[in-house]
């Protein structure tokens, strides 16, 4: 038996669609026990990668195609605009020989020659670029053409793995027993689980929130940053405001226990017999009684912080200097030089001379406090209680050493250098 010989050729090559369609035809056949599922599974998620490494290599040369049609249109804008300005300036040259051949020159063969020669010029040049630009519109359509065409085989290969992922799944979910193969019953499973994502919408709002989140969380970052230097700040005045605040209104209650006269400012002298009055009111003890004794002897005394160490004149520390040295206690700590309101305070508060203003005694030193002057909790004075709700001490230039009714106002801190 012989074969009739036959003039069919096949001139064209199947294409990727056909073979893939093939494959799947084939592969669909198998829904039988659970190993094959699982086994058809893998190799359904095997192709799948396959089939988008070689969509994205679609995708890339689409790209490749659309920047050099850019490129080819870029170009050809460039090449037109030195073609028109060839031709004006060729068309000047042209005008000008014409004028001075008008007036000069006009039977000379010489010029016309070279006037001919200008207009051959200019024709040439309009023929290339007519040439030029039919040949970069040719180029165009062929880059446009093959970018089309790797538009479309990146977009079929995309689906064909869309569709071998949705396979794999619903084969998983078999060998699983999630579904039964019955769309019906299974729900939103295998192609049709790709089906709803597909036209889900929350699907692009997720991603959309996941870009906007992106680009937010930077500005969320820094103004977390700023809150928190704020709230640090805020904590910051809170903890040296909140002593003043309790400080100045315990010392308000316990002078307000105090009644009678004496309660204005007096910046003059005292007698022996004044001091000695005031001792015995105060209920102080021997120790204290030399505190308040030498504070109430400067009564009167100008105020100088040039001559706060020369015993002719106090600034408000050395005055609760020298009344604490007086009694034998040195509250500079070893310096033998009068502290600072600020650096007093600080160095008996670490020693744990600090009290209660309800403990408050003849010979305390009171702190005020809450200026932004760069110093410990912002203390700018200090005044010794002489008890019976008054006090000494060295006020201002104008006043000098005073004895007055003790101020509650910015009152930070009391401490009592000798417990």
């Amino acid at each position: 038996m012989e074969f009739n010989s036959s003039a069919v050729v096949f001139s064209k090559k199947g294409s990727f669609t056909d073979s893939m369609k093939r494959f799947i035809s084939e592969e669909a056949a198998i829904f039988s026990h659970e190993d094959e599922e699982a086994a058809a599974a893998s190799f359904d998620k095997t192709a799948e990668k396959v089939v988008r490494f070689s969509a994205d290599k679609n995708k890339t040369k689409a790209k490749q195609h659309k920047d050099l049609l850019e490129a080819l249109k870029t170009g050809g804008k460039q090449d037109q605009g030195k073609s028109d300005l060839t031709d004006k300036t060729v068309t000047n040259n042209t005008v000008t020989d014409k004028a001075l051949t008008g007036n000069t020159l006009t039977d000379n063969p010489v010029m016309d020659k070279f006037t001919d020669n200008g207009n051959t010029g200019k024709t040439s040049g309009s023929e290339k670029a007519t040439s030029g630009k039919s040949e970069m519109t040719s180029k165009e359509k062929a880059v446009k053409k093959e970018k089309s065409k790797e538009t479309k085989k990146a977009a079929t290969k995309t689906a064909v793995a869309n569709f071998l992922k949705a396979k794999a799944d619903m084969s998983n979910d078999i060998v699983t027993d999630k579904v039964t193969g019955d769309a019906l019953k299974d729900g939103n499973s295998g192609l049709v689980k790709t089906f709803t994502t597909v036209i889900n919408p929350m699907t692009y709002v997720k991603k959309w929130l996941a870009k906007l989140v992106a680009i937010v969380a930077p500005y969320i970052a820094i103004f977390t940053t700023v809150a928190a230097v704020v709230l640090i700040i805020i904590a910051l005045l809170f903890s040296i405001l909140s002593p003043i605040a309790e400080v100045g209104e315990a010392l308000s209650g316990f002078v307000g226990m105090f009644t009678g006269d004496g309660g204005g400012l007096r910046n003059t002298t005292f007698t022996a017999a004044e001091i000695d009055e005031v001792v015995e009111k105060s209920g102080a003890d021997k120790m204290q009684e030399k505190v308040i004794r030498f504070a109430l002897s400067k009564v009167g005394y100008p105020y100088s912080q040039d001559l706060r160490t020369s015993g002719r004149a106090y600034d408000c520390s050395s005055l609760a200097y020298y009344s604490w040295d007086d009694a034998g206690v040195d509250i500079s700590y070893g310096t033998n030089y009068p502290p600072t309101a600020a650096e007093g305070a600080r160095m008996l508060e670490a020693d744990g001379k600090k009290v209660s203003a309800a403990d408050l005694k003849p010979g305390d030193l009171i702190y005020y406090g809450g200026e932004a002057n760069g110093r410990y909790m912002g203390i700018y004075h200090v005044a010794i209680y002489v008890g019976d709700g008054m006090a000494v001490e060295a006020l201002s230039t104008k006043y000098g050493v005073v004895y007055q009714q003790l101020r509650t106002k910015n009152a930070c801190m009391i401490c009592r250098p000798k417990k």
